[in-house]
């Protein structure tokens, strides 16, 4: 079988206030922190201009970056019955890349993380998840693997066939979101990893899963989340292309009726992997129990 590990990659996370000043105040100590720690970082305020009621700060290491602060506001309704609404002022720290096959880059976006839930933790901001991408590296050329989506309906045409033209030859999306990617719950691809990296010696083919800030507002982060949405697309790999193209023929005759719980009867769960996920669940719940006394 064919060698593969499950990564966290990307990872944002929030906190809020009722108070404009306060968001203000905490942005500043959030950035005081991460420079004050350690001293290879630089910010660029404002990166992104203020668009949407939100400001961006940016930060860097050596011409890299490693995380976004964002800052802004929503409304949500009041609860006297008016039709009042009331501003809720958001922090988001979105840290990216953790796992980029660069491990001066990759332990320093780590340590980050660590650095800003410890500043919440030990502050008393409770923090949720808004935003997690997981990743599961398989060492296998592109052209050996493929993935689908399981719990797609039938006659739904928000999923790429089997025989639709893919707009890239290195990269392999599962969902048909086009331009509304970001107004979805979740989306997934395959790529050539390697390819994209360029300093990457042998074949990794990554199937990523974006598990986006519409899922969170709906369903909180609780243990064994993820590992329910891996489930829910089967990721192949296929020792030779003959088998690759004999399998996916017979699937093309079948998905577009064929039920989740009938798959196995196509043969394809030999081709399978099954991530596992259970460190990075692991490591998402004992963030919440970092404090700043336990930094070194």
């Amino acid at each position: 079988m064919v060698s593969f590990n499950t990564y966290l990659d990307n990872i944002k996370v929030q906190i809020e206030f009722t108070d404009s000043e306060k968001q203000k105040q905490e942005v500043n100590s959030i950035v005081n922190a991460l420079l004050s720690t350690y001293s290879n970082l630089y910010i660029e305020y404002n990166s992104n201009g203020y668009t949407k009621r939100m400001l961006t700060h940016s930060v860097y290491t050596a011409g890299r970056k490693i995380l976004e602060i964002k800052s802004g506001n929503y409304f949500i309704d009041s609860n006297n019955g008016s039709n009042t609404k009331i501003p809720i002022y958001y922090i988001s720290v979105e840290v990216a890349g953790m796992k980029s096959y660069n491990t001066e880059f990759d332990d320093l976006a780590h340590a980050c993380l660590i650095r800003v839930v410890a500043y919440f933790n030990t502050n008393c901001f409770p923090f949720s998840y808004t935003g997690l991408d997981v990743c599961v590296d398989i060492e296998s050329p592109f052209v050996n693997t493929y993935a689908f989506c399981n719990m797609k309906s039938a006659g739904k045409n928000n999923y790429y066939k089997v025989n639709d033209t893919q707009p890239y030859k290195t990269t392999h999306y599962v969902e048909k979101y086009n331009r509304t990617h970001n107004r979805v719950m979740k989306r997934s691809y395959l790529y050539d990893k390697s390819f994209k990296e360029g300093n990457i010696i042998n074949h990794i083919t990554r199937f990523e899963l974006k598990l986006q800030s519409r899922l969170f507002s709906r369903y909180p982060f609780e243990f064994n989340m993820i590992s329910e949405q891996l489930n829910k697309y089967h990721i192949l790999y296929f020792p030779t292309l003959n088998e690759k193209n004999t399998a996916l023929l017979n699937y093309a005759k079948h998905e577009a009726t064929i039920r989740r719980r009938d798959l196995h009867k196509l043969g394809l769960d030999r081709y399978r992997i099954y991530p596992d996920t259970s460190e990075i669940e692991w490591f998402l719940t004992e963030l919440y129990n970092v404090y700043e006394h336990d930094l070194d």
